[in-house]
């Protein structure tokens, strides 16, 4: 009987440990200083070598309608980017709360492009809705990322490959605009 009272007191410090460590981990979470950054996932960016294909196979994997692919051609890089332009065929599906968007470059240069080229198929952005797109995107450089598109002026493309991670951040306003105006070329 010993040995269970023995196994029971140290199963039951354990947990008791165990607890008071997890909440202070939670508790510093909580208290870390929101950022520019911060916001909502609102869609996923995927960067395809064929759309319908990969939409295809993800509306018969999640039960959904297969929408029809748009082309976007002429879209501007962004300010950074003078002159640069770029054109893709794109499908839209919701699912889960998020927008899925399967984005295939066609021709010309374009992050896509690169991004597939270097990776393959797969995750080439998340979109995140912000409080203000342009001090989300600041932050973000001061973090080691770099702007690589802006199709308009209230949303703007940051890769983040220098801050050690493997994607970009689309950074969206929380409430779009109405009228929303292109980038400048």
């Amino acid at each position: 009987m010993a040995g269970y009272t023995k196994l029971v007191v140290a199963a039951t410090a354990g947990c008791l440990v165990g607890s008071f460590l997890t909440a202070q981990a939670v508790q510093g979470q909580a208290s870390r200083t929101p950022t520019a950054a911060d916001g909502k996932i609102g869609h996923l960016g995927f960067a395809v070598t064929d759309v319908e294909k990969t939409a295809k196979a993800f509306g018969a994997a999640f039960g959904i309608a297969v929408p029809k692919a748009m082309d976007f051609r002429d879209i501007p890089w962004g300010p950074r980017f003078p002159g640069k332009v770029m054109h893709v065929k794109r499908i839209g599906m919701d699912f889960g709360g998020v927008t899925w968007e399967f984005l295939q470059p066609l021709d010309g240069e374009s992050p896509w492009k690169e991004f597939i080229k270097a990776h393959g198929d797969g995750i080439q952005y998340v979109g995140i809705s912000v409080e203000d797109p342009a001090k989300a995107r600041d932050y973000l450089e001061s973090k080691g990322g770099k702007q690589t598109q802006a199709f308009s002026t209230f949303a703007n493309y940051v890769d983040m490959s220098g801050a050690g991670l493997p994607f970009t951040i689309e950074n969206t306003p929380n409430k779009m605009p109405q009228q929303a105006a292109p980038a400048a070329k």
